[in-house]
C-alpha cells in the first residue's frame, strides 16, 4: 500500500494542487474571514491509501469520487483569487 494525495478543484481531480499562487493561500480561518467569500477559491486535499499498482490515468472520475469519500484525511484549502481590482490567480 501507498499513500497518494488528490486534489478536487470545482469539478475536477488531480494528483497535483490546481495553479495558484502560493502568495495567495490563505493561512487560517481569519485570514479567510477577513476576505469576502466571492474573493476566495476552495481546493480540498484528500490522502488516500491505495494499492501500489495503482495508476491515477487509468482510474474513472466517478472511482476517484468515492476514493476520495473514503480518505483517510481531508484538508481544505483556500485561496484569494481577486485582490486590489485585479485577478491573482
Amino acid at each position: 500500500m501507498k499513500t497518494i494525495h488528490l486534489f478536487q478543484f470545482k469539478n475536477s481531480i488531480s494528483r497535483k494542487l490546481p495553479f495558484f499562487k502560493e502568495e495567495c493561500r490563505l493561512d487560517n480561518l481569519n485570514d479567510l474571514i477577513a476576505y469576502d467569500l466571492m474573493n476566495t477559491e476552495k481546493v480540498t486535499e484528500f490522502i488516500i491509501e491505495v494499492h501500489d499498482d495503482f495508476i491515477f490515468e487509468d482510474t474513472h472520475k466517478e472511482d476517484l469520487l468515492v476514493m476520495c469519500q473514503n480518505a483517510k484525511e481531508i484538508i481544505e484549502h483556500y485561496f484569494v483569487t481577486i485582490m486590489n481590482d485585479y485577478d491573482v490567480i
